[in-house]
């Protein structure tokens, strides 16, 4: 499995949630996958901008990609920012697990 980030402006928003939604119940749906979207200016990225992580296999991003067209302004972030704003949503997911693991010991 590897981790991906892909950009859209923030204009796109709504048009990149339909297609984050669409078909949740098929194989390769990115419900089924799982995502998290993100404002540039929560995550200390520009802001006028949208980013997307997901985690997943090769041929998931395959088709991922292909419907990624339907948005206009969608594409792959580049590798150093994309690589921070992994770090950033791990160690984010790394916090939420410490703090369920405090509350049911």
């Amino acid at each position: 499995m590897e981790s991906r980030v892909y950009e859209c402006d923030t204009q796109q928003i709504g048009n990149l949630k339909k297609l984050l939604e669409s078909d949740p119940y098929a194989d390769k749906s990115f419900a089924r996958q799982g995502y998290k979207l993100k404002d540039g200016g929560v995550i200390g990225a520009d802001k006028s901008k949208s980013y997307l992580y997901i985690k997943a296999d090769s041929d998931f991003f395959k088709s991922a990609e292909e419907k990624f067209k339907e948005v206009s302004s969608m594409k792959r972030s580049e590798k150093k920012l994309g690589e921070t704003i992994i770090m950033r949503i791990e160690e984010e997911e790394g916090s939420a697990e410490q703090g369920f693991g405090a509350i049911f010991g």
